[in-house]
């Protein structure tokens, strides 16, 4: 567990970056569940806990969520349960982290980019904004592929289109972290394909996903394996770089097919409403 000389919680964004920046060494407590594992000292831990960012705004083109808001209010949230086929939702339930899954935040749990992490394939698979204090307004890809910063995510905004996110992740036991992860979204126009636990961050493998957009479901299984080639993969516990690859292509060519008879399932619903 994390000690420090003093612990603040500051009641909005502004006062808890201020405080963060200005001194010599601070560590938020905002819900990542990491921190109970470390052993570092700080000379301040800002609690972020009344600092005004717990919520779900629907605002109509977009989905608005305060960085404090628990994986289990967004489990519970009709609104996020609307989006992506509800794969958001489903991911967060299928967690085996108990501790994770009721105080684990998204702002925490999208700030520390765990490698191994079953929602960032999800959300990356979307199209999805992080909002940094005093920095402004961030794609999701472009911010996990930044260094550290110091920086503070106030919010994290979703889309709202019509999409449908199939994921995986891949475990030795259901306890167990992945050791490899996964998400395929069929959007209006185009589809993405994120692979993760690679054992690097998720990312989006851009020349299948393009390959996929322009031809089609009749190219599914060239496309897969342009999924597995296109990354970088390597050895990491008990999985090897080959066992990877190899299970990537297995991995996006389920997903494919999933993500497409969820969205049309999600259109013949539509029809009927």
């Amino acid at each position: 567990m994390i000690t420090s000389d003093a612990v603040i919680a500051p009641e909005s964004p502004a006062d808890a970056y201020h405080a963060y920046r200005n001194a010599g060494s601070a560590v938020f407590m905002a819900g990542a569940q990491g921190l109970k594992y470390k052993k570092d000292h700080y000379d301040l831990t800002v609690d972020l806990s009344k600092a005004g960012l717990n919520y779900i705004m629907d605002l109509g083109d977009e989905v608005a969520i305060g960085a404090m808001t628990t994986m289990a209010e967004l489990k519970s949230s009709p609104v996020v349960s609307s989006l992506a086929g509800g794969a958001i939702c489903r991911c967060i339930g299928e967690a085996p982290d108990r501790a994770v899954k009721q105080h684990g935040t998204m702002g925490g749990l999208v700030a520390v980019k765990e490698r191994f992490s079953v929602l960032l394939p999800v959300l990356l698979s979307l199209r999805v904004d992080v909002v940094l204090q005093d920095k402004g307004r961030m794609n999701l890809k472009d911010y996990l592929s930044c260094p550290p910063m110091r920086e503070m995510i106030t919010q994290v905004v979703i889309a709202r289109e019509t999409v449908y996110t199939a994921y995986m992740a891949y475990r030795s036991l259901p306890t167990d972290e992945p050791y490899l992860t996964g998400a395929v979204a069929m959007l209006e126009t185009s589809w993405r394909i994120v692979v993760g636990g690679r054992p690097g961050l998720a990312a989006i493998a851009e020349t299948a996903s393009a390959e996929l957009t322009e031809k089609g479901m009749a190219v599914r299984e060239n496309v897969a394996h342009l999924a597995s080639e296109e990354l970088d993969f390597a050895n990491f516990g008990t999985c090897s770089e080959q066992e990877r690859r190899q299970l990537t292509v297995e991995m996006v060519r389920t997903l494919i097919k999933a993500a497409w008879k969820g969205y049309s399932r999600q259109l013949q619903n539509a029809i009927k409403k």
